[in-house]
């Protein structure tokens, strides 16, 4: 996947057609209602993919190294690759009236899209030894989120083609990571550690605001990953 990503990424690149392409497909996917589109966005929040991460851990404590490489290496690409590149949001080049803008516009630079990244993190983590329907349908997902980032009108499609082929790479690198050798006795606090500290965070993050219905029910799902986290059965190794 990340090969098929990187490919589009590149050929939208080469012919510069990001401008026209964005405002194609913003107009275009405008046929569904903004809720829609917010909500499909919910799949590329680092703290519910974080989560996610961690539930696989808390059934395979020894999968724990892993998740953390993966966790961790995506949110650093996002946030290091976006203070790299001085890519201005669409909004902000494009004529007034050109985006209809259905959701805050976030304060950072656009290239690439991190919930393209988070998305494909997620994706790929699930992915391995799942079925080919069940790998096509987390393919699906992924391209959904991106197309919400264009439909909601707050990133280029060079940004979320990149980010997405980004995600998919840190995901089959962070696979080559071994298991664990560590006893699950030492590891599963570890996970449930690391998972009241997520649940803090999202804890926090709704009683910074409610901007829209997505950010709420985003933040309540993760709060239920985590209580499942927390009280899970460890799965056979």
């Amino acid at each position: 996947m990340a090969l098929v990503f990187g490919v589009l990424a590149l050929l939208v690149w080469l012919t510069g057609v990001n401008q026209a392409l964005f405002i194609t497909l913003h107009h275009a996917l405008a046929v569904l209602p903004g809720a829609v589109w917010r909500l499909l966005s919910m799949a590329g929040e680092w703290t519910l993919v974080i989560g996610v991460l961690l539930l696989l851990a808390a059934r395979q404590p020894a999968l724990l190294p892993r998740m953390l490489v993966l966790g961790s290496a995506g949110v650093l690409a996002s946030i290091a690759l976006k203070a790299g590149f001085d890519v201005l949001r669409p909004p902000l080049v494009l004529p007034a009236g050109t985006v209809n803008l259905l959701d805050v516009l976030p304060g950072n630079h656009s290239f690439p899209s991190g919930h393209a990244i988070a998305v494909a993190v997620l994706a790929g983590a699930l992915m391995p030894r799942r079925s080919l329907p069940t790998q096509l349908g987390l393919a699906l997902l992924a391209a959904l989120v991106c197309l919400s980032r264009l439909a909601i009108g707050v990133h280029w499609p060079l940004d979320v083609l990149a980010g997405a082929a980004c995600g998919f790479t840190l995901a089959h690198v962070a696979g080559r990571v071994g298991k664990s050798a560590a006893p699950t006795a030492l590891l599963l606090p570890a996970v449930k550690a690391l998972v009241l500290v997520l649940l803090a965070v999202t804890v926090w993050k709704l009683g910074q605001g409610r901007p829209n219905e997505a950010y709420v029910l985003y933040n309540l799902i993760t709060l239920a990953i985590g209580v499942v986290a927390l009280r899970g059965k460890v799965a056979a190794r």
